[in-house]
């Protein structure tokens, strides 16, 4: 499996981004109806060393991510075969991540908990897929 170079993707089609908006608009609602941002910020019953600890983990996947589509990207074109510490070391926090933040919430959503945070989730990842990279397709 070798990278082409200067090979772009087809720009998508307005439906796309109409699908990915909608669905963000609806996750929206649901974290927001859900209160979860205010309890994440305000309750008493959170546990508190749990949720820094998963901020703590997050803001190590994402400077991970910035680091690796940044910096390593540009330079190795088979960056996913030389630098697979980069992706486990992501894959690792993101998560610890998650896991520390399911206990830390556990107690105000219970078994809720994990539907939300599967909204999350879902929710990033339609956030990420709308954003335009820069990227190369790879000749299979």
């Amino acid at each position: 499996m070798r990278n082409r170079p200067d090979v772009r993707s087809k720009p998508r089609e307005w439906y796309y981004y109409g699908g990915k908006l909608l669905s963000i608009l609806a996750l929206s609602c649901v974290v927001k109806f859900s209160r979860l941002v205010e309890v994440m910020l305000r309750s008493r019953k959170i546990i508190q060393s749990a949720m820094w600890v998963s901020y703590l983990c997050y803001v190590v996947f994402f400077v991970l991510w910035i680091y690796t589509s940044c910096f390593v990207q540009p330079r190795h074109p088979n960056w996913s075969e030389t630098h697979k510490y980069l992706i486990y070391s992501a894959a690792c926090a993101a998560t610890a991540g998650g896991v520390l933040w399911t206990i830390a919430v556990w107690p105000i959503f219970h078994i809720w908990t994990i539907p939300l945070g599967m909204v999350v989730l879902v929710l990033f990842l339609e956030v990420v897929a709308i954003i335009p990279w820069n990227s190369r397709k790879m000749k299979h």
